[in-house]
């Protein structure tokens, strides 16, 4: 299984304070968005490649099959075994092999008030039994990024491939035809849920962590550190109104925001002020939200 706790948002924080918030809140999640796909992608290299190729050659053997090409058809599901076979060599208990990553961004422009204001009204409707107008209200409220990872299964899909060719050499295309087509019905795909909130609060904390440490301030990267700060506090109630966690722990974070605001307070620094805060946001992350058949 890829490793999503180990995303790194290369995001330049500069401008945090020197161009406008909305050009600001955009390329943030541009990046927010990009990175996390980049990650997913280098994370499976080689082994994504070969099950690519093994899926190329599936649909080869199909149209192969179509156009009465049997020994083509064979041909292109014995490079498939082959393909997947190395994998498996290579990676004997991996289960799944990833073949595609797709990323989704969803962003509310609505604030942690307006959020709150609509969930009540979402649970009115729901409580006089609205369903479906409750869900127009609550489907929006999202800020995060999906990941969508699509997997063969190594358990069947090599199997139903040498199904297939055995099928093909019996003369019964039409049963082979059918054995791939289930074979790539077989796909799964599990989505996994970065909450932006929350990757754009790990960039601020790096950055603020740094200015917390330096003694001597200036006035102006006080200013800098009080931005920070403010985002940093903004991040964590857009994150608790959305509920991307408990109650408990956004009011853990805001424990540790006012203890950091408390110990930076007049120009005051030192290390380790973030350590806590850092440790909270480690690899937040929904993790894996289910499978379904492609």
């Amino acid at each position: 299984m890829l490793n999503w706790k180990n995303t790194v948002l290369a995001l330049s924080m500069a401008g945090f304070a020197m161009v406008p918030a909305l050009a600001e809140e955009t390329t943030t999640k541009s990046a927010a968005n990009q990175a996390a796909e980049t990650t997913a992608r280098d994370g499976a290299t080689q082994v994504m490649e070969d099950a690519l190729q093994a899926l190329k050659e599936t649909d080869a053997a199909i149209k192969a099959l179509a156009d009465k090409k049997n020994d083509e058809a064979i041909a292109a599901i014995e490079r498939a075994v082959g393909k997947l076979e190395v994998t498996l060599t290579h990676n004997p208990d991996l289960a799944l092999v990833p073949v595609d990553v797709k990323t989704t961004v969803l962003d509310t422009a609505l604030t942690p008030d307006q959020i709150n204001t609509t969930k009540r009204a979402a649970l009115r409707l729901m409580k006089d039994h609205q369903l479906q107008k409750a869900r127009m209200l609550i489907t929006p409220l999202a800020s995060e990024v999906d990941i969508d990872v699509t997997y063969i299964p190594l358990g069947t899909y090599p199997l139903a491939l040498k199904s297939a060719a055995a099928l093909i050499k019996d003369d019964k295309v039409k049963d082979a035809e059918a054995v791939l087509g289930n074979a790539l019905a077989t796909l799964v795909v599990l989505q996994e849920v970065q909450p932006l909130p929350m990757l754009r609060a790990a960039v601020l904390i790096t950055e603020a962590a740094k200015l917390s440490e330096k003694a001597d301030r200036t006035d102006k990267e006080n200013a800098r550190l009080a931005k920070l700060l403010d985002g940093l506090d903004a991040e964590i109630a857009l994150g608790k109104a959305l509920e991307y966690d408990t109650a408990e722990a956004f009011e853990a974070f805001e424990g540790q925001m006012k203890d950091i605001r408390k110990k930076t307070k007049n120009g005051g620094s030192g290390e380790g002020f973030f350590t806590r805060l850092k440790e909270m946001f480690t690899g937040l992350s929904s993790g894996p939200q289910g499978a379904a058949q492609k």
